[in-house]
C-alpha cells in the first residue's frame, strides 16, 4: 500500500474514527484503525463491534492496499506534523508515515486479521432525509435517554417512521421527550428503530458537520446505516421492546400554568444551587397568578426561595421536581413561554412549548418528587 493524503484531512478522519473505538476492551485489536487505499480515496475504519465508522478522504494511490495501525498513536503523530501532504507506505508489516525529512514507522495488523466492520445485515432499500431535520429531532429528545445499563429497552432513542409522520421519543422512566413531525416518508407501513445512546451521540456529532448534505439511511436486520458526505456510520439496534410511551402521557391534567421560559429557567437554576445535591428537590407552590419556588439543603444548612408571576387560575397546591431533570426539559423548550399541565403532587406533569412550533409538535413529561422533607 502506498498513498499520499493531506495531513489535515487525515488527522480529522483519524480523530472521528477514534471516537467510535472502545475506551477499554479485552480485545486490543479494537484499538486499531483500518486504513484502506484504493481509487482516489483513503478510507479509515474503526469499530467496537456495535458501531462502525468509515471516513473517506481524497488521496493519490499509486499502490492500493489495507493495513491496521494503533489509532491513538497515529492521531498523536499526525497532530505533531505540519500541514501539507503526508505519504504512507506499507512495508514488512509496518506503516511508514513520511513528511519531508520526517519518517515514522508504526507496527500494525494485516487487514485480514482485523475484525469484521460491516454491521449492516440484510439491507433494505435506503431512504433520504435532510441532516438538519434528523439532528433537530435528536437534539430535542436524546437528553432523555436512560443511562442505566440495566434498563436496555430505555437505553436508546426510539425512531418511529409512519407514512405521513416521523417521531422520536426517549425516556429514562423519570422524564420523557417526544417530538412528532408531519412529513411524507418512503414507508407504507410503520417502522420502529431503537438506536443505542452511544450511537446517537456519535451520529449527532457527525450530523453537526454535514449541513446541507442529504443523508441516505439504510435499515437492516437489527442494524442501521447512515451515509453522508465522506462518512458512513453503522450501528446495531437494540432488540428489546421500547415501552408503550403513549400510555404514560397524562390526558386528564387540568391544573394549567403558563410561565416565561427564561424567567422560570433562571429561578430553577438559582434553586438548584441551594437544593440538596442528592435529591435536587425544588418545591413549586402555586397560587393565583404566582409561583413560588423553594429549596433547601439540611446538610449544608442552606435554604432559599424565589417567586415569579405566572398565568395560573387553579386552586393553590404544591408539587416537587428534581431541578436537574426540570432544567434538562426547560433547556429544550423552543418557545418564549412554557405550559405545565398538572393533576396533583403525584401525577406526571406534561410540559410543552407555548405555542407549539409550526415545524413539529413537542411534548415532554416529568415525574414529580415527593415533598416529604418539606412542610407542604
Amino acid at each position: 500500500m502506498k498513498a499520499i493524503v493531506e495531513r489535515a484531512d487525515f488527522t480529522d478522519a483519524i480523530s472521528s474514527v477514534t471516537a467510535v473505538l472502545p475506551v477499554r476492551s479485552t480485545q486490543p485489536i479494537l484499538a486499531n484503525v483500518l486504513l484502506s487505499a484504493s481509487g482516489n480515496n483513503l478510507t479509515a475504519v474503526g469499530t467496537d463491534k456495535e458501531q462502525s465508522l468509515y471516513v473517506s478522504i481524497p488521496a493519490e494511490v499509486p499502490v492500493p492496499g489495507s493495513f491496521a495501525v494503533p489509532a491513538k498513536k497515529l492521531g498523536d503523530i499526525l497532530r505533531e506534523m505540519d500541514n501539507g501532504d503526508v505519504e504512507i507506505i506499507l512495508d514488512e508489516n509496518h506503516l511508514s508515515i513520511i513528511q519531508g525529512k520526517r519518517k515514522i514507522r508504526l507496527p500494525g495488523v494485516p487487514a485480514d486479521e482485523f475484525p469484521q466492520t460491516d454491521l449492516l445485515k440484510s439491507p433494505q432499500k435506503p431512504f433520504q432525509i435532510e441532516p438538519d431535520i434528523l439532528l433537530e429531532l435528536m437534539n430535542l429528545t436524546a437528553y432523555a435517554i436512560s443511562t442505566e445499563i440495566t434498563r436496555m429497552n430505555l437505553s436508546g432513542l426510539l425512531w418511529q417512521i409512519f407514512p405521513n409522520e416521523m417521531r422520536m421519543v426517549a425516556t429514562d422512566g423519570h422524564k420523557l421527550a417526544l417530538v412528532k413531525k408531519k412529513m411524507e416518508t418512503a414507508f407504507s407501513s410503520p417502522v420502529e428503530l431503537l438506536i443505542p445512546e452511544r450511537a446517537v451521540t456519535k451520529l449527532m456529532g457527525i450530523l453537526s458537520k454535514v449541513h446541507g448534505e442529504t443523508i441516505s439511511v439504510t435499515t437492516g436486520d437489527g442494524s442501521i446505516q447512515f451515509e453522508m458526505d465522506s462518512y458512513r456510520f453503522q450501528s446495531k439496534l437494540i432488540t428489546e421492546k421500547f415501552p408503550d410511551y403513549e400510555r404514560v402521557l397524562p390526558t386528564e391534567n387540568d391544573a394549567i400554568m403558563i410561565a416565561d421560559t427564561q424567567e422560570l429557567t433562571q429561578a430553577v437554576k438559582l434553586m438548584s444551587v441551594i437544593s440538596s445535591a442528592i435529591t435536587n428537590l425544588v418545591k413549586f407552590s402555586f397560587s393565583k397568578g404566582s409561583l413560588e419556588l423553594f429549596a433547601s439543603d439540611l446538610d449544608a444548612g442552606t435554604e432559599g426561595s424565589s417567586a415569579i408571576g405566572v398565568d395560573y387560575e387553579g386552586e393553590p397546591f404544591s408539587i416537587g421536581f428534581s431541578s436537574k431533570m426540570l432544567l434538562d426539559v426547560l433547556r429544550h423548550i423552543p418557545s418564549e413561554q412554557v405550559r405545565f399541565a398538572m393533576k396533583d403532587a403525584t401525577i406526571a406533569c406534561l410540559v410543552t412549548p407555548m405555542p407549539q412550533p409550526e415545524e413539529y409538535e413537542y411534548t415532554t413529561v416529568i415525574m414529580p418528587l415527593r415533598l416529604n422533607e418539606y412542610n407542604s
